[in-house]
């Protein structure tokens, strides 16, 4: 039986795709480039699918304003994220260093030799900290500058700066002059005030 449109019938199937197709939308918006770039390279549903939920931010609460801050925080990280270059996986950070484990790559962080970051669970590693398939030396020197300091604000500090250092990006003087290097170097310092 058809019923007319205006009798109050709900096609839920239309009602569901447009809530999906909205809900998306929403979660490709805050998806750091890499992920994006995945989800896009994915060949088959379940890929893609799987790349998608890895954009899904885990926010469980019923205050709506609580809920409004934690998606607020996992936007501004993501956006950090981005301002890095992006971020590898520990597996992606061992073969391009020639590691033989995962476990010697968080040996390296532990020692403060390499800058990870971790959201929602997700071990991550900034770009920019990589000089082809090594680590850029200004990276150990900020590290050991700041060494009570989370990674989070260490790449805060990297991607946003400092105005006394005349609006040049951390991130591009870590690969300039050993000057350039110890200017970022005495601001990191700061972040353990």
């Amino acid at each position: 039986m058809v019923r007319p449109a205006n009798m109050g019938f709900v096609d839920a199937d239309r009602v569901l795709h447009d809530r999906i197709v909205a809900s998306t939308d929403r979660i490709i918006k805050m998806m750091p480039a890499a992920a994006k770039a995945a989800a896009i390279s994915s060949i088959d549903v379940p890929s893609l699918v799987f790349h998608l939920a890895l954009g899904i931010p885990a926010v469980e609460t019923d205050n709506p304003e609580a809920a409004e801050r934690i998606t607020n925080a996992i936007a501004f990280k993501r956006r950090m994220i981005d301002a890095a270059g992006g971020a590898l996986t520990a597996e992606k950070v061992r073969a391009l260093l020639g590691h033989k484990t995962i476990q010697a790559v968080y040996k390296a962080v532990k020692d403060r030799r390499l800058l990870m970051v971790e959201d929602n669970g997700t071990k991550l590693f900034p770009v920019f900290q990589f000089d082809g398939n090594a680590i850029l030396p200004g990276i150990l020197k900020v590290l050991a500058a700041a060494p009570h300091t989370t990674g989070w604000a260490i790449l805060q500090f990297l991607v946003s700066g400092d105005e006394g250092l005349d609006g040049m990006s951390p991130i591009e003087l870590l690969k300039g002059s050993d000057a350039e290097i110890e200017r970022v170097v005495r601001f990191a310092r700061t972040l353990e005030d």
